[in-house]
């Protein structure tokens, strides 16, 4: 029934192939000029046509696959001709693929099965009149022609050989249709490929953004409860520090200790807030962000930031920290004297560079936070760059896209 299910577009195919050649004998009897002509035309035309109807006849091939294989041919989107422009259909490799199958494969799997069908039942013909041939019954009772018989005999065992195979034969047919079809009719191994990239690249930056969500909200419940808390407690103690001027020795220690250990968990808290998501970033943007992450550092920083234009909150983050921890990196080891930030626009990447005098040798496998670092830009579809020789300069540079 499957291969049944075909015959209408497998005739049509026919009867296309049929005005195809229809010229021809014409062409090579003589210089038949109009007739090649006529044909030219006519191979044009036929193209046009398949152009157009391709999208609706590959979908009527997938719901017949669907129907009688439980066989899902993916839909890939293809232009629409006379409804877009025809050079971006005559571009399209998918729907050159699908005028591929309607136009070749799908026929000539359509012809074999039809020449089957034809040889099976010329088995059976023959079967049924050779013995009548041989004992000449009914109306070959008059003559028996020797030549005709062996030729029917042949007839016979030839047909008789495609009958008896034709089972297998059937579905061979049906797999190299079944082949033929996920090949040209769905999308070929590059689109999804392609596809696959740009699931995972889409699901990855849905990631990122859920994530730096989440990390505004802690940052905004630490700033809001935990931290105006800890103030409080802090100005509470303060006070008492200072006016309880008749409670015990001991006492007052503990008062004091309490008060220090208050401004500590504040600092603490601070620093934590200020690594899940520096709020002055969503408050002042990324160079009043860097400009305070400059003035922080204990070793002084030269600050250029160009012209950035608008910035996804993701690589506004990422750059931040690539400043951060760049810096605090040459705070701890690389005995500089000065520092330089850089945050270029660069098309459409931005530039981050962070240059130091120091001594040099870094590692970006040592465990001095760099590695971390590099996975945070990666997470952007970043690059990062380490050049640190012995003696220096050490260059870090992340190149982030602007389009995430």
């Amino acid at each position: 029934m499957f291969l049944v299910s075909g015959l209408p577009l497998w005739a049509g195919a026919m009867l296309v192939l049929s005005v195809w050649t229809a010229p021809i004998r014409q062409i090579y009897r003589a210089d038949d000029y109009d007739s090649a002509i006529r044909f030219t035309l006519s191979i044009v035309m036929v193209l046009l046509a398949l152009l157009a109807l391709a999208p609706a006849l590959t979908g009527w091939q997938r719901r017949r696959f669907h129907g009688f294989r439980a066989i899902e041919i993916q839909e890939i989107e293809t232009p629409r001709v006379f409804r877009r422009q025809l050079r971006q259909a005559l571009r399209s490799e998918a729907l050159w693929r699908q005028v591929a199958y309607h136009l070749l494969a799908g026929p000539l799997i359509g012809i074999a099965f039809v020449g089957l069908a034809f040889l099976s039942g010329v088995a059976v013909y023959v079967a049924v009149k050779l013995p009548a041939h041989a004992l000449g019954l009914g109306h070959y009772h008059a003559s028996v022609d020797t030549d005709k018989f062996w030729g029917q005999v042949a007839y016979l065992l030839l047909s008789g050989t495609a009958a008896v195979f034709a089972p297998r034969l059937i579905r061979t047919l049906a797999r190299a249709d079944d082949f033929a079809a996920r090949r040209l009719l769905g999308p070929s191994e590059t689109i999804v490929l392609a596809h696959r990239v740009q699931t995972l690249s889409d699901s990855r930056a849905a990631a990122v953004q859920a994530a730096d969500a989440e990390r505004r909200r802690i940052e905004r419940d630490l700033h809001d409860g935990a931290q105006q808390r800890l103030m409080s407690l802090a100005v509470h103690l303060g006070i008492a520090r200072k006016t309880l001027t008749d409670v015990p020795p001991d006492a007052m220690a503990v008062i004091i200790d309490a008060h220090e250990q208050v401004r500590l968990a504040m600092a603490e808290i601070r620093n934590l807030v200020r690594g899940l998501h520096p709020a002055v970033l969503d408050d002042r943007g990324l160079d009043a962000a860097l400009s305070g992450v400059a003035a922080r550092s204990a070793v002084p920083v030269r600050l250029v930031v160009g012209t950035t234009g608008a910035l996804s909150a993701s690589v506004e983050t990422v750059a931040y920290f690539v400043v951060s921890e760049a810096l605090a990196n040459v705070v701890k080891h690389s005995h500089a004297s000065q520092a330089t930030v850089e945050v270029i626009r660069e098309e459409n990447h931005l530039l981050v560079r962070v240059t130091d005098d120091g001594v040099g040798g870094a590692d970006a496998q040592s465990g001095t936070g760099l590695t971390g670092l590099a996975h945070r830009v990666a997470s952007v579809d970043g690059r990062l760059r380490l050049t640190s020789p012995s003696g220096g300069p050490t260059v870090l540079t992340a190149e982030l896209p602007c389009g995430v």
